[in-house]
């Protein structure tokens, strides 16, 4: 009895962690390569940079950050499912970091505005990245 246990355990145990790996390794498929948009670079007056940071089991980062000619730091982040929608955005000026997210009524407008500025970067980004491209052509 104890034996048949023992294997019921094992057996147990080795499928949760074949289906562990096999999900996390599917989950790894089919998450979306932002990595066209990987810039750094202006964009008229701001100091733009996309980056976007894949790590096994854990949550992936498209960050976009904008430096403008005033010193602030915008930072954009879409953090969840790798839409490239935004879960919060950071804001810092004067050394001091304020972040913003749609979960009470200040930062959902905000957030609301964000997601829109982050949106025509990223076309801009993806605009110039073109541009480039059919130049290398010539």
């Amino acid at each position: 009895m104890g034996k048949i246990l023992t294997l019921i355990v094992l057996a147990g145990m080795l499928a949760f962690g074949s289906a562990g790996c096999s999900l996390s390794t599917s989950s790894r498929i089919l998450r979306v390569d932002h990595s066209k948009y990987k810039y750094d670079g202006k964009i008229g007056e701001d100091q733009v940079k996309f980056t976007e940071t894949l790590e096994f089991n854990a949550e992936d980062d498209n960050m976009l950050t904008v430096t403008k000619p005033d010193g602030r730091v915008i930072t954009y982040v879409d953090r969840l499912g790798d839409d490239l929608k935004l879960e919060y955005v950071d804001i810092t000026k004067d050394n001091q970091t304020v972040r913003y997210t749609p979960d009470n009524e200040i930062g959902k407008p905000i957030l609301e505005e964000a997601q829109k500025q982050f949106d025509a970067y990223m076309k801009k980004v993806k605009e110039i990245k073109i541009k480039q491209g059919i130049e290398n052509l010539k």
